[in-house]
């Protein structure tokens, strides 16, 4: 029994040391997510990224969600979860129930139902653990989950984004770092809002991520001149790749199925569609679709592929669906009066094309260090330990980014590996 105290005491002896390290030196955090920042930058010159790859860490890419859209991948950053466990399975809201969905991508964000559904974000995570955050655009940060609100929030609106340049925001999101915030999440909605209009290849997709690049670069000049380089946490990771749309390859659901026989549909946004059929159609709805076309993979709901990570959520619709990189789909289509133009993402994420890009800079990382390829559900978890605070469950894995850490971090026992330990041992020592 001696000797279980004096392990106890030397236990309980580390915590304290560790939680004093921790009140000693305050590691903020600033997530940076550009919408739509390819893995391989679009073999453009990015000299900030580059810069900042070699002061910190870089991933050869990042493995985001399916489906690969804004608001599942997103989330699933800030919460570590997969869309089937945090429930934002798409860019626009739907239930199966009311039959009720939205068509456009803001309205989905000001619908507390499509995110409050259990998960848990790192804002209130954060705040939980007596952290002060600021949202700047941050998908879901406009409403309250779990009844937690950001302390600041600047909200995400398509109409405000010219009006409020990335410079302004990356200059409001170090004052605040600056100030009282421990954690901003900052969004950048390019390179992506430019290359839905044009091809990867255009002068305007090369000046989008030019500007991407440039305020990188502004973020780190502000922070240095606030004298908050060896406080302050920084990394950008993109949500999604992204993919130039051939006009010509598109695919009409309504040419396979009956209109009719569709008791409710998701579709007309993006590669992937859901639908119910009337009572007694399914089999016929699933069968048609199954074998329309080689471009178009439908699924009942139960046999869609598991390493997506997707269907078993029951807000899912019983057949699921999606296009191949390149193509696009609707449920109808007259490509004489109708256009498409630029790129679009939301394919199936083992394709390079909709792989994304994270880079991290600060005394939490290693310095030039290109890492092998990160999962999205991962950065969650990262942040948790950044900041020392205990994760909520989540699917992300430490072993998989451990070796970013820098020495000195690495060696200190995470907050939520070191708890348990304590408490077991005092366990055994009653």
């Amino acid at each position: 029994m001696e000797l279980d105290r004096i392990i106890c005491f030397s236990l309980l002896l580390v915590l304290k040391v560790h939680l004093s390290e921790g009140a000693r030196n305050q590691a903020k955090l600033i997530l940076v997510l550009s919408d739509g920042l390819r893995w391989d930058g679009y073999k453009l010159n990015l000299p900030n990224l580059k810069k900042m790859e070699e002061k910190g860490v870089r991933a050869d890419w990042l493995n985001g969600v399916f489906i690969t859209m804004t608001i599942p991948s997103t989330y699933s950053i800030a919460t570590g979860l997969y869309p089937e466990s945090h429930g934002a399975l798409h860019n626009v809201y739907f239930n199966k129930t009311t039959k009720e969905r939205t068509y456009k991508f803001q309205e989905a964000l000001n619908i507390t139902e499509w995110f409050d559904t259990g998960a848990e974000p790192i804002w209130v995570t954060a705040k939980n653990a007596g952290k002060t955050v600021g949202s700047i655009m941050y998908v879901g940060t406009t409403v309250p989950i779990k009844g937690v609100l950001p302390d600041r929030v600047i909200p995400i609106a398509p109409y405000f984004w010219e009006s409020y340049s990335l410079q302004d925001r990356v200059r409001d999101a170090v004052n605040w770092i600056s100030n009282d915030c421990d954690v901003v999440l900052l969004y950048f909605n390019l390179p992506d809002f430019v290359l839905h209009s044009h091809l990867i290849k255009d002068p305007e997709a090369a000046e989008a991520m030019a500007e991407v690049d440039q305020q990188i670069g502004y973020l780190f000049q502000l922070i240095d001149e606030a004298g908050l380089s060896e406080e302050v946490n920084v990394i950008l990771a993109g949500d999604h790749g992204f993919v130039d749309v051939e006009p010509r390859k598109f695919i009409r659901l309504y040419d396979y199925i009956n209109e009719s026989d569709v008791d409710f549909i998701v579709a007309d946004y993006g590669p992937l569609f859901q639908l119910t059929p009337i009572d007694g159609k399914l089999e016929s709805i699933y069968q048609a679709l199954r074998t329309a076309h080689p471009a178009l993979h439908v699924y009942r709901k139960e046999e869609f592929p598991e390493r997506l990570h997707y269907a078993n959520n029951p807000r899912n619709l019983p057949i699921i669906g999606f296009v191949d990189p390149e193509w696009h789909l609707h449920t109808t289509w007259d490509p004489e009066k109708q256009q498409v133009s630029g790129g679009n993402h939301g394919y199936d994420n083992r394709w390079m094309a909709m792989k994304s890009s994270f880079y991290a800079q600060g005394p939490f990382f290693k310095k030039g260090y290109r890492a092998r390829p990160l999962e999205s559900v991962d950065i969650y978890s990262m942040m948790c330990e950044i900041l020392n605070i205990q994760p909520a469950p989540n699917n992300g894995s430490r072993d998989r980014y451990v070796d970013m850490i820098s020495s000195g971090d690495k060696s200190r026992m995470p907050l939520s590996l070191l708890l348990p330990c304590v408490i077991l041992v005092v366990g055994f020592g009653l």
